[in-house]
């Protein structure tokens, strides 16, 4: 509802999803791999308010209703949503400054921080405050390559 209320991707909603682009109408402003990025932002909503309510629905079963067993299969849609989320992180992670990467690669491959401290010879708060500051950049750069799209 919020995007057919706001003036900007209203046109775009119309020209790409109505059942006939208004007569004269232009291409929108928003080339097709934004407009693919915008989908992708709705339909993680809806796929997670859809997992919530069958979750609520799972725990609190009606009258007449039994309790449902959760469905233990791979959604298709959340594995392509976690491959493009890792494709965008993929590209925007050689962007950071050398010791936030150097730090995050180490903890993603488990270390702690005294370990990566003692490899580093820093200390551990350089180490904390290093992966602190990476990953908060790593979502601000996330965050931007999202909104260019």
């Amino acid at each position: 509802m919020r995007s057919l209320e706001n003036a900007i991707s209203r046109p775009v909603m119309e020209y790409y999803f109505g059942p006939d682009p208004p007569d004269g109408m232009a291409i929108p402003e928003w080339p097709l791999d934004r407009l693919f990025a915008w989908l992708h932002a709705v339909l993680q909503y809806v796929v997670r308010e859809e997992q919530s309510r069958l979750g609520y629905r799972r725990e609190v079963p009606g009258e007449n209703r039994p309790v449902e067993a959760a469905d233990s299969t791979p959604d298709p849609l959340d594995k392509l949503i976690q491959n493009e989320l890792q494709g965008i992180v993929a590209e925007c992670f050689p962007t950071l400054d050398r010791e936030h990467r150097r730090v995050l690669r180490m903890r993603v491959e488990g270390m702690k921080y005294g370990e990566i401290a003692s490899r580093l010879g820093v200390n551990e708060n350089t180490v904390a405050t290093w992966v602190s500051r990476g990953i908060r950049d790593l979502a601000q750069r996330v965050r931007r390559r999202m909104e260019q799209r």
